[in-house]
């Protein structure tokens, strides 16, 4: 039985998927991680050509392999 995986977008940005991981690592497991302060984050650590709503998927994905619980705070109209 395998794992499902998505297609990762053309123009993923190998720097933002680290930093990413950088973030989400040093977050505690308590609380949960707010995504709008995650994209703000992100931003200030790598500049990407990524939209907002492609590092909102990464950073979904990536915190949902590591357990850990998300605060759902972004602005649906950035996408």
């Amino acid at each position: 039985m395998g794992v499902a995986v998505r297609e990762l977008p053309r123009n993923v940005d190998a720097d933002a998927v680290i930093e990413i991981g950088r973030y989400l690592d040093d977050q505690g497991k308590v609380a949960p991680v707010s995504l709008s302060c995650a994209i703000e984050a992100i931003r200030k650590l790598v500049q990407t050509g990524l939209t907002d709503f492609e590092l909102e998927e990464l950073i979904l994905e990536s915190a949902a392999a590591r357990h850990l619980a998300l605060l759902l705070d972004t602005d649906s109209g950035r996408r």
